[in-house]
């Protein structure tokens, strides 16, 4: 293996360590918890979404992203069409932080006054290629169940 190649394994890494590290803070805030688990139906549905999307092309990276600078990186269900950096998915919340997509599940689309704020992290991948490493970032997809939604998701597994 190559400087470069090993260069963009602990780059790759330490974007890891920083998307889990946002994901604590995260569950701080909402008092809730992290924890390992294999996914549950409705987040195999949402992953299977956002890997046939990309090899579609019909989710696309924000600009903002580089494949040869790993940095933690989000995708919402609600807002599908970007894999995003930190500073474009935080814009995307606030946008509907205040309306009632804020309410809605991400799944059954029902509105719902609590919701179960739900996410699973995919780690970086480093590809050695002849001409030069290349990085897909690590992607935190994060998503918003009701109650029924929720409890399926956890009583399938």
């Amino acid at each position: 293996m190559n400087a470069a190649t090993t260069a963009l394994l602990d780059q790759a890494d330490a974007a890891v360590t920083q998307s889990l590290n946002a994901f604590r803070v995260f569950a701080e805030h909402i008092n809730g918890t992290i924890g390992a688990a294999i996914p549950g139906p409705v987040a195999q549905h949402f992953l299977t979404q956002l890997h046939d999307g990309i090899h579609a092309g019909a989710i696309g990276f924000c600009h903002h992203l580089s494949p040869a600078a790993p940095e933690p990186t989000f995708w919402a269900p609600w807002a599908a069409g970007k894999v995003r950096c930190k500073t474009c998915m935080t814009y995307a919340y606030e946008r509907v932080s205040r309306t009632t997509e804020n309410h809605r599940c991400d799944r059954c689309r029902r509105r719902a006054i609590t919701m179960h704020t739900t996410g699973v992290q995919l780690p970086a991948v480093v590809l050695d290629l002849p001409t030069r490493p290349l990085s897909l970032p690590p992607i935190a997809v994060t998503y918003g169940l009701c109650s029924t939604c929720h409890e399926s998701d956890r009583t399938a597994v």
